[in-house]
């Protein structure tokens, strides 16, 4: 099964972006993406037509008159049609439900469960963001994912070792959730995949840039130790390239 997990940016052409995303699409591919708002939703249906299955926050959590645009950044998946949907939903107990998506999925015979998730910014929502992520561990806790897609916005200091990750997070939500998912026996691809066992460099690789602070590592495919990881790699500039401001990460696995 391919993979692939993007931050699409809520800014710039939303046909660009989906025109470059198509280009790798292929049989048995799960899409997660970020920051889809409504209009860009319903333009990715349109594009692709009957060829997927869409699963989309905003339809679980619909915004209301009286919320602000932060409310319409819906997390997204899309599924090849082969691939099965047994179960999908939002996490109800978080506090931005609209920032996550979850689907239990078939693949030929293997039940995969796939989690998508935008975390808040800490400059933003101060603790809300830790409350956020305390409500992410506690799901992965419950549920189990095998492959988890996200925007982090963390960490401050990345790591190949998650227990040495520092973070920006006002409180301890966003430790925890790193440690509940190396817990839950799920690996960072992009380490297990090129066998990083030093941090050379810091960030590993880039997936975003930040104001004042430069290249930061914020975007992250987390995938079952039980799962055979065949390749893993983050498009930079080609994503920023097509109107993003994140990688486009692509991961390829090999099931049973």
């Amino acid at each position: 099964m391919r993979i692939l997990n993007w931050n699409i940016s809520y800014q710039g052409k939303i046909e660009n972006k989906i025109d470059f995303i198509n280009q790798y699409m292929q049989e048995n591919t799960c899409v997660m993406l970020q920051e889809v708002k409504p209009h860009a939703f319903e333009y990715i249906k349109n594009y692709f037509g009957e060829k997927y299955n869409f699963i989309y926050s905003l339809d679980y959590r619909k915004p209301s008159k009286f919320d602000s645009e932060a409310r319409k950044l819906g997390v997204l998946i899309i599924l090849d049609k082969k691939i099965d949907i047994l179960d999908c939903g939002v996490i109800e107990r978080s506090p931005f439900p609209d920032r996550t998506i979850y689907a239990t999925i078939k693949v030929g015979l293997q039940v995969i469960k796939v989690l998508a998730l935008h975390s808040l910014t800490g400059c933003g929502y101060y603790r809300t963001k830790s409350v956020q992520y305390d409500s992410f561990a506690e799901f992965i806790d419950e549920y189990k994912p095998d492959i988890i897609g996200i925007d982090a916005n963390e960490p401050e200091t990345d790591h190949y070792d998650m227990t040495q990750m520092e973070f920006f997070d006002n409180g301890p939500g966003a430790k925890n959730f790193f440690l509940k998912v190396q817990e839950n026996g799920l690996l960072d691809s992009y380490v297990k995949i090129n066998n990083i066992v030093s941090n050379e460099t810091i960030p590993l690789t880039q997936s975003h840039k930040v104001r004042r602070r430069g290249s930061v590592r914020y975007d992250f495919i987390f995938i079952n130790r039980n799962i055979k990881i065949e390749n893993m790699n983050y498009y930079y500039d080609e994503a920023v390239n097509a109107g993003s401001d994140h990688a486009l990460l692509i991961c390829n696995t090999k099931l049973d």
